[in-house]
């Protein structure tokens, strides 16, 4: 795999990759304005400004206040040299008083007029302003490398010089980020413009390996020939890729003990030692460690969005299966599978399912049918702590939508209608999830295990968790499967019919299902619970009835919303810790951007309530403890 052609360099203590392939190269040498006309031949911090006119004092100005309150890459360093770039290579002469004297408040040791080569053979696209390192044949946009302290990446990425939709890995230690100044405002066109996106080891990138957490799988089938449809729809919005995310292998449960080929990410929440959460343990860790990622991308086939999601704090989407497409994903169960996303604001969340979802598949919300569904049987099992959190934002969502939640018990109503034929839903239900994900989940990877095989001459290794599970799949027979396939079909066909209908008008929905999501107790990543392997990798498996089934089995929207935190006395940090608080809403199928966007203008509707989340131990500022007077 080549390795692309970049320097690396520093400034005060802060590491930066300079793609070398890009530069905005000089039709003539720069020519001095301010300052002393220093030589460009090495690595230097500048600032390049693309003009629309005459340089003015104030637009400078703003220009850099901008850039250090929302770019992560610029720092006052880069103002060191400053070049300005004319409109249509037009004159500049000289600068004003004004500007010389923001030019010397700055320390700026040079400024330079460029007149850009028109027909360069690196001019690939319009130059912006912002951080650049200057070089003996012109100005390289600046790219800095940010560490990957939890442990979320398998690996960065960048693409590569002759096609940006393919990607290398760049040999860094840490991750290459791009300044957030190169990228055009989001657009109905693109709606993730410049937003950066990190990749779950299941989906394929062009250029690189899909392990699929399994480095065997990877050394397999090597480098992708082309990247997964989904990860198309994310460059056609405007993202730019960072690289790969941790998995459980084949995006199937584990603790984090239980990870053996690469270590389980850290979940940066409470003390930094809680489980980071099922498959897309990666993809959470990365929203929730670190401000300079954006969205990453997940899967879910019975819980790997939505437990994680619980687990960091995180507005994350389980979308309408079928919504998103899964061709370039390595499937664990393709009649449960879907893609999904985590993010740490809900205007990120809202601009990612723009993107991601087929629009064919979203519905309009008809506020004047409102139906706020409050399903009793699945609150009335959570402790007095957890309702007394999510009680206050459920009454502000009835004053918001101007109606009182509809109470009701699923499960009563389901032995009601006799969908099971005399059987409880969690009688009915008890071994369907399971089934459909063991039998297909076995079958998907058997290719794998013949292949790699028939071409190494040996077993590849898997986690001990993964082989339980194929053992389990292999058992089960054809009608077992069928037979879950029906009833997964018969609970399905009943909610789309009877709990969240679409509305007689096939535009529009109004119903709005609440559910609990998370958990009030912590889980910690070296918990070893004297279970044998037997007994934990059984309880991963999907058997039993379990909250996230409600949206697992019909293939419905589920939406994570994070409301609060709570405490909790921390046995690693002998401390009092945060974990979050969690509140989740699903809606009809295919209602996904309308149930987003109107949880979104929800979340803006009063000041209690939360649109984001930050990163590291808490989602939210915590209010330090008086200090006892003495």
């Amino acid at each position: 795999m080549a390795v692309p052609t970049a320097s690396l360099t520093s400034i005060n203590g802060l590491s930066y990759y300079v793609p070398l392939a890009k530069v905005l190269t000089p039709s003539k040498p720069p020519r001095l304005l301010f300052g002393s006309n220093a030589s460009v031949s090495s690595l230097g911090p500048a600032t390049l400004f693309v003009l629309s006119g005459p340089p003015e004092p104030d637009a400078l100005t703003a220009n850099v206040e901008s850039w250090l309150h929302t770019d992560d890459v610029f720092t006052p360093a880069f103002l060191t040299s400053v070049y300005f770039l004319p409109a249509n290579n037009g004159s500049l002469s000289s600068l004003g008083e004004g500007v010389e004297a923001l030019l010397s408040k700055w320390g700026t040791e040079s400024a330079h007029v460029l007149y850009e080569q028109d027909n360069s053979q690196h001019h690939t696209t319009a130059w912006r302003s912002g951080p650049y390192f200057t070089s003996a044949d012109g100005l390289r946009p600046a790219w800095r490398i940010f560490p990957d302290s939890n442990g979320a990446f398998v690996f960065p990425v960048v693409p590569t010089e002759e096609n940006s939709r393919r990607f290398v890995i760049p040999g860094t230690a840490g991750v290459p980020v791009p300044s957030r100044c190169f990228f055009e405002p989001a657009s109905s066109e693109k709606p993730l413009s410049g937003m950066r996106v990190a990749i779950k080891d299941n989906v394929d990138l062009h250029g690189v390996t899909t392990a699929a957490g399994n480095r065997a799988y990877g050394d397999l089938y090597g480098a992708k020939a082309k990247n997964a449809d989904v990860v198309e729809r994310l460059l056609d919005a405007g993202a730019v890729i960072l690289g790969r995310v941790k998995t459980v292998q084949f995006a199937s449960g584990a603790n984090a003990k239980d990870w053996f080929d690469f270590q389980a990410p850290f979940n940066p929440r409470g003390e930094g030692y809680q489980d980071p959460g099922c498959s897309s343990a990666g993809s959470a860790t990365a929203v929730s460690a670190y401000d300079w990622v954006d969205i990453t991308l997940g899967t879910d086939t019975f819980g790997s969005i939505v437990s994680p999601a619980s687990k960091h704090g995180l507005f994350a989407l389980r979308p309408t299966i079928g919504s998103v497409s899964t061709a370039g994903v390595v499937p664990q169960s393709r009649e449960l599978d879907t893609v999904g996303f985590f993010s740490r604001t809900v205007k990120a969340a809202t601009a990612a399912t723009r993107a991601l979802t087929s629009p064919n598949l979203t519905k309009r919300f008809c506020a004047a049918k409102t139906q706020l569904v409050f399903p009793v049987d699945f609150f009335d099992s959570w402790p007095e702590g957890y309702l007394e959190a999510v009680e206050p934002v459920i009454s502000k969502l009835e004053d918001f939508l101007k109606v009182k939640r509809t109470l009701t018990n699923i499960r009563t109503k389901f032995r009601e209608d006799d969908v099971g034929g005399g059987k409880s839903m969690d009688e009915y239900l008890e071994t369907t999830t399971a089934h459909i994900q063991l039998y297909d989940c076995y079958r998907n990877c058997l290719p794998f295990l013949e292949e790699y095989e028939a071409r190494f001459n040996k077993t590849p290794f898997a986690d001990p968790y993964i082989k339980y599970k194929w053992g389990l799949g292999k058992a089960l027979t054809d009608e077992q499967y069928q037979e879950a396939i029906t009833q997964r079909n018969v609970y399905r066909d009943w909610m789309l019919s009877t709990i969240l209908p679409q509305s007689s008008d096939s535009d529009d929905f109004s119903k709005i299902l609440i559910m609990p999501n998370g958990s009030m107790d912590p889980s910690y990543r070296h918990d070893y619970d004297a279970r044998t392997l037997e007994e934990g990798a059984y309880r991963k498996q999907g058997f039993g009835f379990k909250d996230s089934f409600v949206t697992a089995l019909p293939g419905l929207p589920f939406f994570n919303v994070p409301i609060g935190q709570f405490p909790y006395e921390s046995s690693v940090s002998n401390r009092t810790e945060y974990l979050p608080t969690n509140i989740a809403f699903m809606g009809p199928r295919g209602s996904d951007h309308s149930l987003i966007r109107l949880l979104e203008e929800f979340l803006h509707s009063s000041p209690e309530l939360h649109d984001s989340v930050g990163t590291g131990s808490t989602l939210f500022a915590v209010e330090p403890a008086p200090t006892p007077s003495l």
